[in-house]
């Protein structure tokens, strides 16, 4: 029944057009990590996933490569063509170029968008069968199914609005994005990930996006994130749009601490903020077991009640906070590669 409501969310969110080129059909299967990256820790062409953590019966506990961090709402010529500056090793000997970076951010928007389309198909159509199998259950349940929903259209627009803006810099690049960090370790860690956070708090305690606040006026800021394990390395970079002024006391922190303890914040904000991240098959069983707590907290926040204050997130993703995660960019975690 999960199969046929992703199958049909799937087929109900998909575009008519390429969102590039704006021609009808023809959607090719893009990666929004570069393939190379999760070639670079997959195990005979496996990954595991955060389904691998969750441990849901429903879900497939591990991702090959090919279907790894992919959506379906642009064309091949475009996937091919407009992503070239970052989607090669090269681009990471150094700090990567602006152009890099706007194509990071153009990747990543189309696909939240995409997920965030899908998703809402899902509420909907899961709202839809309580209503017609459960009627009493679906008081209870609709204004919290209502409630993602209201969240993920939010969402939508706001990936929408990023999307415009780097595809309106494809051609002529512009100084938009502002790197805060960038570190080339010299090993391979055991994790992929290229998406963008809303961080409700930074490394003191301090609130940048209150998530409740749905004036229209109020815009959620979003810190970008990429960690690229290449041959023998790894690209970890956090960078934003510079007019996001509520980071800075976050920025003027991050620069300042040791390598260690910058990559141990970093570990932190994806475990508890994201999902679309990739693990090595090499990872020892401890070391997953320790990794799902850490899953089941952020499902936990996920599917908490929605009307929850400022307060009680402030207080759940505090960066302070004593957790036991397990930090995949310590040298001791590093991939093996065969000779």
């Amino acid at each position: 029944m999960l199969g046929r409501q992703i199958k049909d969310a799937t087929t109900k969110s998909r575009h008519e057009k390429c969102m590039l080129c704006d021609k009808p059909g023809g959607f090719c299967n893009s990666h929004t990590i570069p393939q190379f990256c999760l070639e670079n820790i997959a195990w005979n062409g496996k990954l595991n996933s955060f389904n691998t953590l969750i441990a849901s019966e429903l879900l497939s506990k591990d991702s090959g490569v090919n279907n790894a961090a992919t959506f379906h709402i642009i064309c091949r010529p475009c996937d091919s063509k407009v992503f070239q500056d970052y989607e090669k090793a090269e681009a990471y000997d150094t700090v990567p170029s602006e152009t890099a970076l706007n194509q990071i951010v153009l990747k990543t928007s189309l696909r939240d968008i995409y997920k965030h389309e899908t998703e809402i198909e899902l509420f909907e159509a899961s709202k839809q069968m309580v209503k017609e199998k459960q009627p009493l259950l679906s008081l209870m349940v609709a204004p919290i199914i209502n409630a993602q929903i209201k969240a993920r259209t939010r969402d939508i627009e706001e990936c929408y609005e990023i999307f415009r803006k780097a595809k309106g810099y494809l051609i002529t690049p512009n100084n938009w994005l502002k790197v805060v960090s960038y570190d080339k370790l010299d090993y391979t860690v055991p994790i992929a990930f290229q998406g963008m956070v809303a961080l409700v708090t930074g490394m003191n305690g301090e609130v940048i996006n209150d998530n409740f606040n749905h004036k229209k006026n109020y815009k959620i800021e979003y810190l970008h994130l990429a960690v690229f394990p290449l041959k023998g390395a790894t690209a970890v970079m956090l960078f934003l749009d510079s007019e996001n002024k509520r980071y800075s006391q976050f920025e003027k922190s991050i620069v300042n601490v040791t390598l260690e303890k910058r990559l141990e914040i970093i570990n932190r904000i994806i475990m508890l903020y994201a999902e679309d991240y990739f693990l090595s098959k090499q990872l020892e069983d401890e070391t997953l077991k320790q990794l799902e707590a850490s899953a089941q907290t952020l499902q936990d926040l996920l599917t908490s009640n929605p009307n929850k204050s400022l307060k009680n997130a402030v207080k759940d993703y505090d960066l302070r906070r004593e957790i036991c995660i397990p930090n995949l960019f310590l040298r001791d975690y590093a991939v093996k590669f065969d000779d």
